[in-house]
C-alpha cells in the first residue's frame, strides 16, 4: 500500500496548488480590471461625454461597465447622472480590457475634450 500513497499525494498536491493560485487573484478573475476615476470636466457625464465614452469602449474587444452599467450604452451612462467630482467605477474584461481601460483613463484625464 505504501507505493500507492505517494502517487495519490502528487495529484492532490497539484490540485491544491492550482486552487491556491486561482484563489490568490480574485480581483483579476478572467483578466478583469477595475479602476476608479474622478470626473473633473465641468458638466460630468452628460450626453456628449457619454456618447464619446460609449463610442470609445465599443471600439475594443472588451466588456466595459461604469458603476455596473454597460459603458457602450449612452443612455445607461447618462442615467447614472454623474457630475463633476463624482467617482466613476470602471470594470473591464476581455481580450482588449487593458487597452479599453487605458483609453477610458485618457478620456477622463482629458475631461472628454471639454474644459
Amino acid at each position: 500500500g505504501a507505493p500507492s500513497e505517494p502517487a495519490g499525494a502528487v495529484p492532490a498536491g497539484a490540485d491544491g496548488a492550482a486552487g491556491a493560485g486561482a484563489a490568490a487573484e480574485p480581483e483579476t478573475a478572467a483578466g478583469e480590471l477595475t479602476e476608479t476615476f474622478t470626473l473633473h470636466n465641468k458638466v460630468g457625464l452628460h450626453a456628449r461625454p457619454a456618447a464619446l465614452l460609449a463610442r470609445l469602449v465599443a471600439g475594443y474587444d472588451a466588456e466595459v461597465s461604469v458603476n455596473e452599467v454597460d459603458a457602450a450604452s449612452v443612455l445607461a451612462l447618462m442615467g447614472l447622472g454623474l457630475e463633476k467630482g463624482d467617482e466613476m467605477h470602471v470594470r473591464a474584461s476581455g481580450t482588449q480590457a487593458e487597452e479599453a481601460m487605458a483609453a477610458v483613463a485618457q478620456a477622463v484625464a482629458d475631461g472628454f475634450g471639454e474644459e
